[in-house]
């Protein structure tokens, strides 16, 4: 009886694999030439070919102590590239979760060894999905991460926090096993969801919104594994995974962005029915294009995690179709954006569909189990986003949304250490020893 193979050339290994090789073409000569004269400028490259070629063996591993040999070499590389480009600061909540993570996915594989233990299994991969995506509690070691350099950034999260993703789908069948994993699975997606939301909304610097939308991101990616909803996830992967690297990539040029803005025509003023009509413009399309599209491929339905997968969609596409309305000067501009929004939020339906039969991933009623609590938990979150946003939007100074706020930079803001001991004299006492002039005086 001949063995298993050692890797895996199933279209979704080959679509992870597309990914991650796109996000090393990009960000590796990137490295080499932004690193030039750094004195760990090679090292840091290096390290980051390691990142990224464990995250394509991960991508491609059939047997799963490959993929936690995978996991931890890239864990180990990532650590590396954090040391080197960061400093300490960059590893200090980094090299605890990880390693939390690596210890998880090493017992699942023992569990799935042993046998008979698919809870188990199922749960400690959750775990390290989840600390891999960055989701809290564990998000703080991606936000210490902005003490690394640009290339680095990029690198983590365009590929390996997508390693979380990577990781549940290529163990799908463990996973379905189990409803309290997935049911613990979509806790911690909804969390982060929510959580990360909150903190890119008070974040101020380019690079600090970037990371906390990715714990955001990462865990819509999450619940909609849990949801079953796989195409769609897969499909999130692939593109966030690219659009996030670009971003980072390009963060250095935000400063000449803003005064670009400064410098352009300031928008034109208009009325209250104005605005309605462009926002409608740029709105209904997106919707009306996203639900034809659903009728067409999805003639019978395919129940209650599509219909809410397709609610965000049209949410999404419809609020940014408005506000790009609302910024071009003249109605027939304002068209263009709205026939712009129907192309995507159809290709979005189309390409999810499309992935669906040519992944060959399993429908999310069988991935659920039959189980209501992702889907409950999913609802919950998306309900939280939406009171949030008609909080800022009615009463953006009120107390509730003061709280809001400052929930967002207890999350946002990385840790720092206390520059006195406990007992020392508090800064405000040795003012006037430090204070040249007060001493004199």
């Amino acid at each position: 009886m001949p063995s298993a193979p050692l890797l895996s050339l199933e279209p979704l290994s080959v679509l992870l694999l597309v990914l991650v090789g796109g996000i090393a073409l990009a960000v590796l000569p990137y490295a080499h030439r932004s690193l030039r004269g750094d004195r760990h400028g090679v090292a840091v490259t290096v390290a980051l070919a390691g990142m990224l070629s464990a995250t394509a063996l991960l991508a491609v591993a059939a047997r799963p102590w490959l993929v936690a040999l995978a996991w931890s070499a890239a864990t180990l590389a990532t650590l590396t590239a954090l040391r080197l480009g960061g400093g300490p600061s960059a590893v200090r909540r980094a090299l605890p979760w990880l390693l939390v993570g690596d210890l998880a996915l090493w017992g699942a594989v023992a569990a799935i060894a042993a046998g008979g233990r698919a809870d188990l299994a199922a749960v400690l991969l959750v775990v390290a999905a989840g600390i891999r995506c960055a989701a809290p509690p564990a998000h703080g070691w991606l936000v210490d991460s902005l003490h690394a350099p640009t290339p680095v950034s990029a690198a983590l999260h365009g590929g390996i926090v997508n390693g979380g993703g990577i990781l549940l789908l290529s163990q799908l069948p463990v996973l379905q096993r189990s409803p309290l994993a997935l049911a613990l699975l979509a806790a911690l997606a909804a969390v982060a969801v929510v959580a990360g939301t909150i903190g890119a909304l008070v974040r101020t610097d380019v690079k600090g919104r970037l990371v906390l939308s990715t714990v955001a991101q990462m865990g819509f990616m999450l619940l909609c594994i849990a949801l079953g909803l796989h195409a769609a996830a897969a499909l999130h992967l692939v593109a966030h995974g690219f659009y996030k690297s670009a971003l980072f990539l390009g963060s250095s040029d935000g400063i000449d962005r803003r005064a670009a803005d400064r410098r352009a025509p300031a928008p034109i003023r208009l009325s209250t029915a104005g605005r309605r009509g462009r926002m409608l413009v740029g709105a209904l399309p997106a919707v009306l294009a996203l639900v034809v599209t659903a009728l067409a491929l999805y003639p019978g339905g395919r129940g209650l995690p599509e219909a809410l997968l397709l609610l965000v969609a049209a949410t999404a596409i419809a609020t940014a179709g408005s506000r790009a309305a609302l910024a071009v000067r003249s109605l027939p501009h304002a068209l263009g954006v709205g026939a712009l929004a129907a192309l995507a939020a159809a290709a979005f339906a189309a390409l999810t569909s499309a992935l669906s039969g040519a992944l060959a991933l399993p429908s999310g009623d069988a991935a659920i189990g039959g189980s209501t609590v992702p889907l409950v938990l999913a609802a919950l979150a998306l309900s939280a986003l939406a009171a949030i946003a008609a909080v800022r939007g009615t009463a953006p100074t009120g107390r509730l949304a003061l709280r809001i706020l400052a929930f967002g930079h207890r999350l946002g803001g990385p840790r720092t250490r206390r520059p006195h001991r406990p007992g020392a004299a508090r800064p405000a006492r040795t003012a006037r020893a430090l204070d040249p002039i007060g001493a004199s005086a």
